[in-house]
């Protein structure tokens, strides 16, 4: 249906020139979108998720072996889309403020976009497609869903949040905004 409708839509909307066109240039393409543009970013994702799992699977021995010792020597570590400063979705930004709130600290961030296998490892280790994932001790503790209800009902906070990070004196048990 698809695949009709963009095959109608290339030959309906052809490369015509414009009237705005300049003398000798290029004739403008009119773009036509999907019928639903949320099923097709999901289609993307999904795509990308099985790329990124046969690019993991090409080269597990040396992926594991170094995201199992970045797992066994870090705390906490979250993979997520981009890095805690510039986050590349909102899953990933509300982990990365969840996690802020809680004062979850020492964390460590992979940003699982930065190379297909490193999403391929963390969705074949834990049979979750969706980013983020967040390891506690070496073992999976959650993805994004898990960390949602926890934040919402204060078990983040009570199981890896510290308070020896919170402010004190007037601003007491607040998160310090900045040091100057």
């Amino acid at each position: 249906m698809i695949a009709a409708r963009a095959a109608r839509c290339a030959s309906a909307f052809a490369l015509r020139p414009t009237r705005f066109a300049a003398a000798g240039a290029l004739p403008a393409a009119r773009r036509c979108f999907a019928a639903s543009p949320l099923e097709t970013t999901a289609k993307l994702y999904e795509d990308l998720v099985d790329k990124s799992i046969k690019e993991y699977q090409s080269n597990q021995a040396s992926v594991s072996a170094d995201l199992d010792a970045e797992i066994a020597n870090n705390k906490v570590v979250l993979f997520m889309e981009g890095t805690p400063d510039a986050p590349k979705s909102e899953p990933s930004l509300n982990a990365v403020k969840m996690l802020t709130e809680a004062q979850v600290v020492p964390l460590l961030a992979v940003d699982v976009l930065a190379h297909p296998a490193i999403l391929g490892y963390t969705v074949s280790k834990t049979s979750k497609r969706r980013a983020p994932h967040l390891y506690v001790n070496g073992a999976f503790y959650a993805d994004y869903d898990g960390l949602m209800a926890q934040h919402s009902t204060g078990q983040l906070a009570k199981s890896l949040g510290t308070e020896s990070t919170k402010s004190t004196g007037v601003f007491g048990g607040e998160l310090p905004i900045a040091t100057y």
